[in-house]
């Protein structure tokens, strides 16, 4: 955990919700927690993501369904997705905001928090496999955020264990590399540098920096306002 750990019935107070609601949402993995003693003890910041964002009303997406939502919130046509769900999706993108969709996106991609040696941390960026996204792709999308020493890729899973040899990546508390892998499909266009808006903007929500979040939400703004013009 990143912060200090707090109790079911502090998290329940913090977010207006009753003790019920934060153990489902800890076991739909809204919320950061670790069972100790038989008590969940719960992240202080994930807490603060989640007040910062709507809780969801609705199951999570697959993966096919969550990269087919994105990508057509980005102006693009996923394949991979039935004429009913394609329809279906439009119509909860017609419905609901974006930000409000975001606790519902968590299985596009597994999280993988790195440690990679400063010296790579361009290279890793610059591989052929990866996308870059978060803090990483904010200046393709015009958000003024400095990556600082921080690097945000997706990667497709099957190449995950190769990228963690190459460059001798440990498991941290304290990365400088997000990875987030996807399985079973890869949704974005080949030399694609940087995710699209939608992706970079959800994943910023994501983000322990409140400022952080505030740009997410401010740039999936700014693609529901390119929809209505």
């Amino acid at each position: 955990m990143s912060a200090k750990p707090i109790s079911v019935a502090e998290a329940a107070s913090r977010l207006g919700v009753n003790q019920a609601r934060v153990r489902a949402m800890i076991v739909a993995g809204l919320l950061d927690a670790v069972k100790v003693g038989g008590r969940w003890l719960i992240d202080s910041i994930s807490i603060d993501r989640r007040k910062d964002n709507v809780i969801p009303v609705g199951r999570p997406f697959s993966l096919k369904k969550a990269w087919g939502l994105l990508m057509l919130a980005a102006g693009k046509r996923p394949d991979w997705l039935s004429p009913w769900d394609l329809s279906r999706i439009r119509r909860i993108l017609r419905e609901q905001e974006l930000v409000t969709l975001v606790p519902r996106l968590r299985g596009r991609a597994v999280m993988h928090r790195l440690r990679a040696h400063p010296s790579d941390m361009k290279r890793v960026a610059a591989e052929k496999d990866v996308v870059q996204t978060g803090i990483s792709a904010a200046v393709y999308h015009g958000l003024d955020l400095l990556a600082a020493e921080q690097v945000e890729v997706y990667l497709p899973e099957k190449f995950l264990q190769r990228l963690v040899k190459r460059y001798a990546l440990q498991p941290s508390k304290r990365p400088n590399l997000l990875v987030r892998a996807v399985a079973d499909l890869w949704p974005f266009e080949k030399g694609c540098p940087a995710a699209p808006a939608p992706v970079v903007g959800v994943d910023l929500l994501d983000s322990d920096d409140a400022r952080t979040r505030r740009a997410g939400k401010l740039l999936l703004e700014q693609v529901e306002a390119q929809w209505s013009t």
